[in-house]
């Protein structure tokens, strides 16, 4: 048995590409096709040289598919990257025969074999941390090219809820002076909209940015609408202000409001309290 061993970096005829014999993956195609037209070729296919002319696919047999379905010629297709339109990651949109740029190796037919069944069992055995892949996804402004759709995202944000609900103890056992749960999980999340959820709308906030956490509030109905309502009003006068630094500077100035309760007079000035808050005046 011999090791695979690479030779060259060559850009190759797709007619000059054979699948390999018995490929037991089945891929998804399409998903593939779609990340090549936005991502371009971002990997190269590993293929075994077995004649001047003929090549055998060890890994990326599904890419391979997807460069076959796109076919010669310019599709016309473009991406849309923020604003920006731009040509497809295949073709260009220019005249374009079907080609792939492939690591070429040397090896024996076990270790072929070996190589075929590795690069399609590994992606198996892999997990995910899903909080590190929620706020990857959540990062992006579209998915497009990823693989990942809204509907995965609203599935893994569900599956962390869920989580992060069955490791918390039981609520008689909780300390009376427990402070807001930092995780991921009820009602209305300081960090995303305190707006009233549309009727049927069950799905769950997004991941906090990098260096910050989630606090919730757990709100009956009607007090829930009128928090959206009051944080909507200091929009107004604050447009500048996200929902969690209004709700922030609420409490700080609720606290400057009680403290007051001990001056001699228990008299508190709105410009009292709009300084205890940290806000310039309007």
């Amino acid at each position: 048995m011999t090791q695979a061993t690479y030779v060259r970096t060559d850009t190759i005829p797709l007619a000059q590409l054979t699948p390999f014999p018995g490929n037991a993956k089945r891929g998804d195609v399409g998903a593939i096709l779609t990340s090549l037209a936005r991502n371009g070729q971002y990997r190269s296919l590993v293929v075994r040289q077995v004649e001047p002319d003929r090549y055998v696919v060890l890994a990326g047999n599904h890419t391979t598919q997807a460069i076959a379905a796109h076919g010669p010629g310019d599709c016309g297709m473009t991406v849309k990257v923020g604003d920006e339109e731009r040509p497809c990651g295949v073709c260009g949109n220019e005249p374009w025969e079907p080609v792939a740029r492939c690591e070429v190796v040397t090896c024996d037919d076990d270790t072929a074999k070996r190589v075929n069944l590795v690069d399609n069992r590994a992606a198996d055995l892999g997990t995910y941390d899903d909080q590190a892949l929620a706020e990857l996804i959540a990062g992006l402004d579209d998915l497009g090219g990823t693989g990942w759709t809204d509907e995965d995202l609203g599935d893994l944000l569900t599956a962390i809820e869920e989580a992060a609900a069955e490791e918390e103890p039981p609520e008689e056992e909780q300390p009376a002076t427990t402070a807001p749960a930092a995780t991921p999980g009820a009602q209305d999340t300081i960090g995303t909209s305190l707006a009233p959820a549309a009727a049927g709308d069950s799905s769950p906030p997004l991941p906090p940015p990098p260096g910050h956490v989630l606090m919730t509030l757990t709100y009956l109905p009607p007090d829930r609408d009128e928090a959206a309502r009051l944080v909507s009003a200091a929009r107004e006068l604050f447009p500048a202000e996200g929902a969690p630094e209004i709700v922030l500077r609420a409490l700080r100035a609720l606290t400057a409001l009680l403290d007051s309760r001990h001056n001699h007079d228990g008299v508190v000035t709105v410009s009292a309290l709009l300084k205890a808050a940290g806000v310039d005046r309007p």
